[in-house]
C-alpha cells in the first residue's frame, strides 16, 4: 500500500492524502495511515473494503482538526467520527475524488506550507562509518515506530555527493542521491524531494538509517529529512 502511495504522492498539491482501493483489508488501514503520516507528514486517509461501502482510518497532524474536517464532508459520508488527531469514516467509493477534493481545500485553508514538514528531533550525531547493516538492524528493535514511538533521526555532517543526484519515480518526485565522507559512501532517498533545492558539496543531512534490500542483497540507506550547508 505504502509503495502504491509514494509513487502518486505530490508534496506541492497533496496537503492531505486520501487513498483506497477495493480489498484493502479495513484491519490494517490504521497502520497504514499511521505510516503513510510518518513518512509524508500529511493528514491522511486510508480506505479499504469489499463492497458497496469502503471504511477507513485517518490520522492528522498539528493544525489539521481531522474529525471537524470530516464534520465538513458530511453529505459525503456514510458514518465518522473521531478526534482531532485520529478518526474513523465509512465512505460510498464513488464519493472519494470528492472527499479528497474538499479535504485538500479545506487543509489548504488551515495549513501553511511549513506546518507540512514536522521539526526534527535529532538523536544522535554520527559518522557514516557508523551506519552498517549490523548497526541498523540493532535498531529495529526499537520497533513499532509510531506517534508515541518514533523512528531514530540521525544528523550525517561534513557529506559531499559522490555521483549527480537524480530524480526518480514515475512522475520524477523523488529524488536519489550517492553521500560520501571519509571513503565511505551510502545511497539517501528524499521522497518528495524531486522538486526540492538539492545540497551542495559539503552539507549536513538529517535522516533515518533504514536497510535497503534488493536483489538478494541488504545495504545501508538514509531517508532523507533535511538538509543544511555545511558550517
Amino acid at each position: 500500500m505504502v509503495g502504491a502511495i509514494r509513487s502518486r504522492f505530490d508534496p506541492a498539491t497533496d496537503y492531505v492524502i486520501v487513498e483506497g482501493q477495493l480489498l484493502w483489508h479495513v484491519g490494517v488501514v490504521g497502520i497504514v495511515a499511521s505510516r503513510v503520516l510518518q513518512e509524508f507528514y500529511r493528514p491522511t486517509l486510508i480506505l479499504g473494503g469489499d463492497g458497496h461501502e469502503w471504511r477507513g482510518s485517518g490520522r492528522s497532524i498539528e493544525g489539521f482538526d481531522l474529525a471537524a474536517a470530516l464534520r465538513e464532508c458530511d453529505d459525503l459520508l456514510v458514518r465518522h467520527g473521531g478526534h482531532a488527531m485520529a478518526a474513523g469514516l465509512t465512505v460510498r467509493p464513488e464519493n472519494v475524488p470528492a472527499l479528497r477534493l474538499r479535504l485538500n481545500e479545506l487543509a489548504r485553508r488551515a495549513l501553511q506550507p511549513e506546518q507540512l514538514r514536522p521539526a526534527l528531533a535529532l538523536d544522535a550525531s554520527v559518522g557514516l562509518d557508523q551506519l552498517s547493516v549490523a548497526h541498523i538492524t540493532e535498531l529495529d528493535r526499537l520497533q513499532p515506530s509510531g506517534q508515541g514511538n518514533p523512528p531514530v533521526q540521525v544528523v550525517v555532517s561534513g557529506l559531499r555527493h559522490r555521483r549527480p543526484p537524480q530524480r526518480v519515480g514515475r512522475e520524477k518526485q523523488h529524488a536519489k542521491f550517492w553521500v560520501t565522507h571519509g571513503g565511505v559512501a551510502v545511497e539517501a532517498v528524499w521522497w518528495g524531494g524531486g522538486n526540492q533545492p538539492w545540497p551542495d558539496s559539503p552539507f549536513d543531512l538529517a535522516a533515518i538509517p533504514q536497510v535497503n534490500e534488493f536483489d538478494g542483497h541488504r545495504r545501508p540507506q538514509l531517508r532523507v529529512l533535511d538538509w543544511r550547508p555545511c558550517d
